[in-house]
């Protein structure tokens, strides 16, 4: 009680927030002054309040105990104890600087760090130098003492020991595959659900509190946890305080399960909580200074949220902690949560400051000071809004500014209000600020993919042409004026959230009470807008939410892909999918957001279209250069007239060379925005591009598309004339029907075999260019080295290209170690077998192992056996003939399961004396090896390599030299090493020979060697067989199980490697080509899938799968049977990967699913496109209901859906029912009062009345 400043930090437990002010009270230190305790949250401020006033009653008086949850200027310091939020205080700091009637200032739960905290500590600091009698106490439970002790004077630092009981922590990690099974929330929700489903189910009694990250996620959570004796309930911040009251009643019999979201780490303890599931994530609102924009992001808690999370479970017993992520994940969280204030936009804590006086708000003394870029944005958003203006270097309030101080609310949310009111729109601009406030969690989108689509169709009756805002204000208006009976069922009937509504509610009744006693204000009951006529309002509303959100501008890019410019920061980003904006299926030029929302991808929300024109009258100016803008949008030209064949050629297989002409052009135009989409449907190629690029970009595709053509046009198929004894025969090259384009009749070499060293990484069609360039000659067949699925014996492999001469062959085979793309070129001629394949399948190489021995046998070696087979073996091999030679054996004296065996020829190898060993016991005899002398040098390695192809030539075809069908490598033996190794790889397709040539080899001695220096062959076979890594993870389990059945086939092996393309290749050897092909066999029938063959499945029919709802379903069906699918674009072949029974199943459900689809297709009645108006659908939904019931009355007998996303009605009838519709939508449409303008694309010469060839648009 002496200090005038304390830091107090109290585990969890220890009634620091209820206790301490009490004590306070009792020892007389406020005398006739109130102790004021604050609280970040008005849920604990109310919690907090009740729980002392419980405690202390009849032993003061009434009043003893005040709540301010609120701001109000009429609130008085009457009361001993009044708990407020930290901004409620501050409003009062802005009236009265000196805080009069306040004698103790307690600032609770300061490790949170909240911006209203931090300029809170910072405002009382410098208070409590003008005031010596006023006391300030510091409370935390994980707080940073020592830095909160510095910043305060080095005042002293207490510790209260807290009642916790223990906690057990179970790291529960869940693997959860993209999406949940929910359809609807992020994975980590259904996690959570499923853990509290599971604690509910095999935990004794006790209550369960679970941590989401958002008020929808735990309303969705609460809403949908389904367990007998138990009772769900949600709490986070936007709940009404009656609402938050009852996670604290009791419910007997039940157990109850809480959902909530950080607002239940702190301040609060709610009564019998034993298990507490922490999801380990956190929705945080972050201003990223560097471009100036809120970005809404889930994002991993810190240690010390996380200890308070598990404290939560031990505040009245032990208690369990389920943590859904790893140890591993805990120790890489920060310590604790960076302070709010390096995390928020300053707009507020800035202009508070400069309220205050402040000249340099750089040189506040904050106790974590932002970054200085961070306030230069808050003071250019706040000179932006109008709230300040800069005279002579110093930053005032203008009238505006201090209207905005005294509502104490966001600044632009504030500037929304005041605008409003300059307008005569007083009730539309506190409805649209509260609105804003809650807009992402108004519209209810939740359950199954049915419901989801049910909830979209009831939101297009309120989507308004202009956007977001304007939606929310309609769905508001129309709220409000109904009775209070009946709002919470139209809300359930419409799929609004009735808790968002009412909150929106008290947001305009306090707003409405602030005002009035701030400004004088009277905001009256009725309205000026209209949302169902186009008025004058319509323009003043976009007007003011522009200038009240002038630096979160937007421009159409163009280019559908890339969404809209944001003109302070120049990304892109596109609508997100719930705007409303594209009900109408319209990209307008301009746009204001309220926020970016980063997911998976980044999306603009709270989305508003306005006029161009509006930038022009916007005061203070933007800070960009519109026309500029104006000018880098992109535009587009179509191309059409193309077969789908071409097309194919011009994307390849997975897009590749159409990425590679895209990357080529963006690199020549400097300019990553331009974009090319091919279109099969419609046989057109679309281009963006900036109108000064768009000839450059032309010239680039049309260059393409000219060589593609060519090499279609000289595209040959190679067969051999007949065939014969020899290897090969003559060949023709048989273009389009069946023209000799070639015939070769003196055998020479049409085709060239590529390597290169980053054969990933090529340009295809610039390696084919450069091919012809240097051969001048044509190329008529290319065939790529497969990565699946097909023989890869040489990672390095490109392919194959065949010419159409074979001086063009030749020519092109002079290119070996020619430098390409960072390194050489690996040329060679190639040869093909078995004409007809016009793939030019390659045939793997046939290699031997073979070896002789450099160390001289000394006549004796071992034998590895058994202990208690040894004197069994002895007895059958002593005195056996080995060769010429009578062998003597005797136990080992150095180990006592060895045989000792003497008196060996010289002249023999391991493998002749182990055959005929093992021949002459029946026990096993383990292992065997000679003891050998000094090691003999020559011949060299060279001359073995000699020597052995001299051995080798003559059993090769006379007709090539030998080099060119064998490669020979002796490999150079290390000092220790016994025997001398070499490699043999011949041609593949020279089996016959290869088995004689190493025939001829086994026990020959070569020119130069020792009579016992023989060589022993070990012929070896090799297959590869690869799959992509999609694949690989769902057929891990029967290819591991598979490989493991390998290992036990005699003579052969597998591996399995992982390529640097993300493929994986399996390996298999073995000493005989039947073993390789029996064990390559289940292999190939496990990697290559299952292909879908079904009559019914025609190439109209699975062109279904190109578009989103086909992509959808596969992604679908992938997840429910843990499978994948192949879906290959070019042959429309469907490929099921996985277990058996899980692809036989995929398989049934694909065939079942495309054939209703495109059934469904063939009813559909689209609601927009050319002549169209933009708000036809929304004509249907009113004139006919979200669920078209008035069109089902209008036709008997027929179900219609709508769906609004691709704005098409499925009918579920007969072609006759399709015709009665078309005609009903296209009396609306022709009634309707803003037909559709013709695209600029139809766009018709006003000369000759023709269509415009070569316009952009």
């Amino acid at each position: 009680l002496n200090d005038q400043i304390i830091v107090l930090i109290g585990e969890t437990g220890s009634g620091k927030s209820t206790q301490l002010v009490q004590f306070l009270a009792d020892s007389g230190i406020a005398a006739n002054e109130s102790i004021v305790c604050t609280q970040p949250r008005k849920i604990a401020t109310v919690s907090l309040a009740q729980r002392v006033t419980e405690e202390s009653f009849g032993c003061y008086d009434d009043n003893f105990v005040t709540c301010y949850p609120t701001f109000s200027t009429a609130q008085q310091f009457d009361s001993k104890l009044i708990y407020m939020t930290d901004h409620c205080l501050l409003q009062h700091y802005m009236n009265d600087r000196n805080l009069s009637g306040i004698s103790c200032i307690i600032v609770d739960e300061a490790h949170e760090r909240s911006l209203n905290t931090d300029l809170l500590l910072a405002l009382v600091k410098d208070l409590l130098g003008r005031r010596l009698d006023l006391r300030l106490i510091i409370m935390s439970a994980t707080a940073n003492a020592d830095q909160l002790s510095d910043y305060f004077f080095c005042c002293p630092i207490f510790h209260v020991i807290g009642r916790n009981f223990p906690v057990d922590i179970q790291y529960v990690p869940c693997a959860t595959e993209g999406t949940s099974g929910s359809g609807m929330v992020a994975p980590y929700v259904s996690d959570v659900l499923r853990m509290a489903a599971e604690v509910h189910k095999t935990e004794k009694e006790g209550n369960i509190l679970a941590f989401l990250t958002s008020k929808i996620e735990v309303e969705w959570a609460s809403e949908n946890f389904e367990a007998p004796n138990a009772v769900a309930l949600p709490l986070h911040g936007k709940l009404s305080f009656e609402e938050q009251f009852r996670v604290f009643q009791n419910y007997p019999g039940k157990r109850k399960v809480v959902f909530a979201t950080n607002i239940a780490e702190t301040s609060l303890t709610i009564p019998g909580i034993k298990y507490a599931i922490d999801s380990g994530l956190v929705k945080e609102r972050k201003f990223e200074p560097g471009t100036g924009m809120n970005v809404l992001k889930v994002c991993w808690i810190s240690q010390s949220s996380a200890n308070q999370r598990a404290g939560r479970a031990g505040r009245t017993e032990p208690g369990r902690c389920y943590r859904l992520y790893a140890a591993s994940d805990f120790e890489s969280m920060p310590s604790n949560q960076e302070p709010e204030i390096r995390r928020v936009h300053l707009g507020v804590a800035v202009l508070r400051i400069l309220a205050l006086g402040v000249k340099k708000v750089q040189s506040f003394d904050f106790v974590d000071a932002p970054s200085s870029k961070a306030i230069d944005m808050a003071i250019r958003n706040l000179i932006q809004l109008g709230a300040i203006v800069e005279n002579n270097g110093v930053f005032e309030l203008t009238e505006e500014g201090r209207y905005l101080v005294k509502l104490g609310i966001e600044p632009r949310l504030g500037k929304l209000i005041l605008s409003c009111f300059h307008y005569g729109l007083c009730r539309e601009g506190l409805v649209l600020a509260a609105v804003m406030a809650n807009a992402s969690s108004i519209f209810c989108r939740v359950g199954n993919d049915r419901d989801k689509v049910k909830a979209d169709c009831f939101k297009v009756q309120f989507c308004h042409r202009d956007g977001d805002l304007f939606t929310l204000l309609s769905v508001y208006k129309e709220w409000e004026a109904l009775p209070a009976n009946r709002k919470s069922k139209w809300c359930w009937e419409n799929s609004i959230n009735a808790k968002s509504m009412r909150r929106c509610q008290d947001t305009v009744t306090e707003l409405e009470i602030c005002l009035q006693k701030e400004l004088a204000v009277v905001i009256p009951s009725y309205w000026f807008w209209d949302p169902h006529k186009t008025t004058e309002h319509d323009k003043c509303l976009k007007a003011i939410i522009l200038s009240s959100l002038s630096e979160n501008v937007a421009m159409y890019s163009g280019y559908d892909q890339l969404g809209y410019e944001v003109a302070l920061t120049g990304q892109h980003i596109k609508l997100h999918p719930s705007c409303s904006l594209l009900i109408f299926g319209q990209k307008p030029r301009w746009v204001v957001f309220g926020e970016i929302l980063s997911v998976t991808n980044q999306y603009l929300v709270c989305v508003t279209a306005f006029d161009f024109e509006s930038l022009a009258i916007l005061h203070p100016p933007p800070m960009f250069d519109a026309s500029k803008m104006e000018s880098q949008k992109l535009q587009v030209k179509a191309m059409a007239g193309f077969g789908s064949t071409l097309l194919k050629k011009i994307c390849g297989k997975s897009n590749h060379n159409l990425q590679s002409l895209l990357s080529r052009i963006r690199t020549a135009c400097m300019d990553e925005r331009i974009g090319i989409e091919v279109n099969f449907d419609h046989n057109e190629i679309r281009l963006f591009a900036l109108s000064v690029d768009m000839q450059k970009v032309l010239a680039f595709v049309n260059e393409v598309l000219e060589c593609e053509r060519k090499w279609l046009f000289n595209e040959c198929m190679e067969k051999f004339l007949y065939h014969g004894p020899n290897a090969s025969s003559s060949i023709a090259l048989f273009g389009a029907g069946a023209e000799i384009k070639h015939l070769e009749v003196e055998k020479r070499c049409l085709t060239i075999d590529v390597f290169h060293s980053n054969v990933n990484t090529l340009d295809d069609k610039e390696l084919l260019k450069f091919f012809e360039r240097y051969s001048n000659g044509s190329i008529c067949s290319v065939h790529k080295s497969q990565a699946n699925g097909q023989e890869s014996d040489d990672k390095e492999k490109w392919g194959k290209i065949t010419f159409l001469t074979p001086d063009a062959a030749q020519k092109a085979a002079e290119l070996d170690g020619v430098d390409f793309a960072g390194s050489a070129l690996k040329v060679l001629p190639s040869r093909t077998s078995f004409g007809g394949d016009h793939k030019m399948i390659s045939f793997p190489a046939v290699k031997a192992k073979v070896y002789w021995p450099r160390r001289e046998s000394k006549g004796f070696g071992f034998v590895k056996c058994d202990l208690l087979d040894v004197g069994f073996i002895i007895d059958d091999l002593d005195n056996l003939v080995v060769g010429s030679k009578t062998i003597r054996c005797d136990v080992s004296s150095k180990s006592d399961d060895a045989i000792l065996i003497r008196g060996i020829d010289k002249e023999l190898s391991e493998a002749e004396i182990w055959d005929t060993l093992q021949g002459a016991t029946n026990r096993k005899i383990h292992d065997f090896f000679l003891v050998r002398g000094d090691a003999v040098e020559n011949p060299s390695c060279g001359a073995c390599e000699e020597a052995l192809h001299r051995e080798i030539s003559h059993f090769m075809p006379k007709r090539n030299p030998h080099t060119n069908c064998c490669w020979v490598q002796v490999f150079q033996p290390e000092p220790k090493e016994t025997f001398m190794k070499a490699l043999i790889t011949f041609d593949g397709r020279l089996h016959l020979e290869a088995a004689k040539a190493l025939e001829h080899l086994e026990g020959k001695v070569l020119r130069g060697c020792l009579s016992w220096q023989k060589i022993t062959c070990q012929r070896l076979f090799h297959s590869y067989i690869s799959c992509s890594s999609f694949v690989y993870a769902v057929i891990k389990q029967q290819l591991d199980s598979l490989l493991a059945s390998f290992k036990r086939v005699k003579g052969a092996g597998c591996s399995i490697e992982a390529n640097g393309n993300g493929s994986y290749r399996v390996r298999i050897s073995a000493n005989a080509t039947k073993t390789v092909a029996e064990m390559r066999r289940p292999l190939e029938a496990l990697m290559n899938g299952r292909t879908i063959k079904h009559a019914g499945l025609t190439p109209s029919i699975l062109q279904h799968l190109f578009s989103r709802d086909g992509i959808h379903l596969m992604r679908s069906l992938q997840r429910e049977t843990r499978t994948y699918i192949s879906f290959d674009r070019h042959s429309l072949g469907v490929r099921i990967f996985g277990s058996p029974d899980a692809a036989a199943v995929a398989e049934q459900k694909m065939i079942q699913s495309l054939l209703s689809y495109h059934e469904s297709k063939q009813l559909e009645v689209c609601l927009r496109g050319p002549g169209l108006p933009p708000d036809l659908m929304k004509e249907v939904v009113k004139k006919f209901g979200p669920d078209l019931h008035g069109l089902k009355e209008k036709i008997p007998g027929s179900e219609f859906t709508l769906d609004s996303r691709h704005h098409v009605i499925s009918i579920h009838g007969d072609k006759e029912t399709k015709r009665k519709v078309e005609l009903i939508v296209l009396d609306i449409a022709e009634t309707g009062e803003d037909l559709a303008k013709k695209s600029d694309c139809d766009a018709t010469c006003p000369i000759c009345l023709c269509e415009v060839e070569d316009g952009y648009w």
